[in-house]
């Protein structure tokens, strides 16, 4: 925090194939860090973002067929800055240089799909806090064959880590679905989650869809299914709310990847990531990744600030942290 109505944030990039760093002898893979500020008007109670002009380049040779540095969230837990790789299963810990001008990453958990007897990483793509555990989530979407038939279920279970360092597994068929029955996109329809987070002030679990279709899964319509809908769910999934949020994309490519409480609110503002992939299922060079910021209140869905455009990149991970604090010392 800068002040009572600025707060220091970062996001953190997915760029999938184009992850992979071309000219190095040995397979490695990038994501970008980049820093910012966003700023709340005490008068007008509107929000504004900005960038700063230099990004920092996270590096690993860690990977899962090629591919690595999917980087799809980012979260403090216990004073320390995660991110979750969602090809290789990865839970990353972001350390700082000694001055903290520079950002690399170590690896402290590989988790793989489903119950964990798989080979295959989980891919995360959601994490929170909840009573003093860290709970990491991956699309809560079945794999589906070609002929909408389920070919598993591995990413509609969750992992929990505990202080300890502990992990358990948690299915979580049931909460998924609750979700989606709200959104009124039961089978063949289907719901693919990026941002998920749970609130202690409101004691709520907040839900923001990044795809929301009442259609079979189709890898080319899939792109034009973005959502604008949060749901809001009460800790036993019993009940649960769904809040519209007035976006002004028409086109259906923009969807939730990420978002975080904004300090100071009580949770009833949310800075969120809307980001783009258009074309991208088949081919690299035909491609189009943006990725957007905007902030909006949980409860109303009121639009706090609207779009703006972050980069050419696509950003999947958001956390309130000054990424210039040195990293800590551990015992």
């Amino acid at each position: 925090m800068v002040d009572d109505h600025t707060f220091r944030f970062a996001a953190v990039t997915d760029l999938d194939e184009l992850s992979r760093v071309e000219d190095e002898r040995k397979p490695t893979f990038r994501s970008v860090l980049a820093p910012g500020t966003v700023s709340r008007d005490a008068g007008t109670g509107r929000y504004s973002v900005r960038f700063d002009a230099e990004v920092r380049t996270l590096t690993s040779r860690h990977n899962e067929a090629g591919r690595g540095m999917e980087l799809s969230e980012l979260t403090l837990y216990q004073d320390r800055l995660l991110s979750f790789d969602d090809r290789t299963g990865n839970v990353f810990e972001l350390l700082s240089s000694p001055d903290g001008r520079s950002t690399h990453v170590v690896p402290r958990f590989v988790i793989t799909e489903g119950g964990g007897d798989t080979d295959k990483g989980m891919k995360w793509e959601w994490a929170t806090v909840k009573d003093g555990e860290l709970y990491i989530g991956s699309m809560g979407k079945e794999y589906t064959n070609s002929d909408g038939s389920v070919a598993n279920t591995n990413n509609l279970w969750i992992a929990v880590i505990n202080q300890g360092g502990e992990i358990r597994r948690l299915d979580w068929v049931r909460q998924y679905s609750h979700v989606r029955r709200l959104l009124g996109a039961e089978a063949p329809g289907y719901v693919i989650h990026e941002a998920v987070l749970w609130s202690d002030h409101l004691r709520r679990w907040v839900f923001l869809p990044r795809r929301v279709s009442t259609e079979m899964y189709d890898e080319d319509k899939d792109e034009h299914r973005g959502s604008n809908k949060l749901v809001l769910v009460d800790e036993r999934f019993a009940d649960g709310k769904v809040v519209e949020i007035p976006m002004a994309d028409k086109d259906g490519l923009h969807g939730f990847s990420s978002f975080a409480f904004v300090p100071g609110t009580r949770d009833r503002h949310a800075m969120a990531l809307r980001t783009v992939e258009d074309q991208c299922q088949h081919d690299t060079s035909t491609c189009t990744q943006m990725s957007y910021v905007v902030v909006f209140d949980v409860l109303t869905g009121e639009v706090l600030m609207d779009e703006v455009k972050v980069g050419e990149m696509k950003f999947e991970g958001l956390e309130f942290v000054d990424i210039e604090t040195k990293s800590p010392v551990y015992d």
